[in-house]
């Protein structure tokens, strides 16, 4: 086990280092000038290179890419437009001029929010979708199979900004059945907090549930007819039992994997959500900055969800190697 862990780990640290030169690349392709973009456009084009100066931007590509990493590790010292110096500390995202502070301290002022959001959604996820795959694949065949099949087949089909802005109208604007949604910090009222996210909640969770519950139903008959199924079946288990305990575990290992991706890709922010729904949270941040050319804030998103990702995907790999022995014999 200890050998599996240490390769998991040393593929982690090479998909970040890999991911983190490709979203550096991606700062010097995109057609901005991120050194123009600082100085602001009433600036000229001696101030605009004393600008660049002052930002490193004129020292060669790999001694800014060292220079990065080491920020990411120890922390660097950013210059701002006029020169002064602005502390940047580990692990440093780069420094925003659209928003005047770092990047990681912009992140860090809204990730509660996304916090939240993909928590819920996880939640609701994982009750749904994984739930109604495995009470399908139980009554195979009957109403009830059927009836979850068409939810599946609705929530696969629907988009969540068609979906996030129907429901916000029907149920908040028409009826008032449920509060706007919005964000309220935990700590001002856990009432609040979820009254204001669980539309959101239930519309993420909703969307996403469909590909679980549809995993869930097949991996779960596919598992219902293995030989040690049968055989707990045979020395007198109860089919709930036997399914509970020996069916559930088989089946977990591709929904563990999805789920980790899926949880990764949650907490490096709901784009599409957030942005509906008008959560001020990770992925609202990506959108703005890249609508307003804030390169240092793109690369910064773009290398915190790959972070989630990662970190997620390798966990779910180490439950399923916990749950089947043979992935981490291979």
């Amino acid at each position: 086990m200890t050998g599996y862990l240490l390769r998991r780990a040393l593929q982690a640290a090479a998909v970040l280092l890999a991911i983190t030169a490709a979203a550096f690349g991606l700062f010097y392709a995109a057609p901005s000038d991120p050194a123009l973009i600082a100085c602001g456009p009433k600036c000229d084009t001696a101030q605009v290179e004393a600008v660049r100066h002052s930002m490193g931007l004129d020292q060669p590509l790999a001694a800014q890419y060292l220079d990065y990493l080491r920020g990411l590790v120890a922390g660097r010292t950013i210059s701002d437009v006029d020169g002064s110096a602005i502390d940047c500390a580990a692990p440093c995202l780069g420094y925003s001029y659209t928003l005047h502070q770092p990047v990681l301290d912009a992140i860090g002022d809204r990730f509660p929010v996304t916090l939240s959001l993909a928590g819920g959604a996880l939640v609701v996820i994982v009750v749904l979708g994984i739930g109604a795959g495995f009470t399908a694949a139980l009554r195979r065949g009957t109403a009830t199979d059927r009836l979850l099949s068409a939810f599946t087949l609705v929530g696969a089909s629907v988009q969540i900004y068609f979906l996030g802005y129907a429901l916000q109208y029907l149920l908040v604007y028409s009826t008032d059945l449920m509060p706007l949604p919005g964000y309220v910090p935990l700590a001002e009222g856990p009432a609040a907090w979820a009254a204001g996210l669980l539309l959101p909640w239930l519309v993420l969770g909703f969307v996403n549930a469909a590909v679980f519950a549809r995993l869930a139903r097949s991996q779960t008959l596919e598992t219902m007819h293995e030989g040690y199924v049968r055989t707990a079946r045979g020395k007198g288990l109860t089919t709930l039992r036997a399914h509970g305990k020996y069916t559930a575990r088989g089946a977990a290992g591709p929904l563990v994997q999805l789920l980790g991706l899926e949880a990764g890709a949650l907490f490096g922010g709901a784009f599409i959500t957030e942005t509906v729904f008008g959560l001020g949270g990770v992925g609202k941040l990506a959108v703005d900055s890249v609508v307003q050319n804030d390169l240092p804030t793109v690369v910064g998103t773009v290398l915190l969800a790959a972070f989630f990702v990662v970190v997620f995907v390798a966990l779910a790999d180490l439950v399923v190697a916990w749950l089947d022995p043979r992935v981490r014999l291979a």
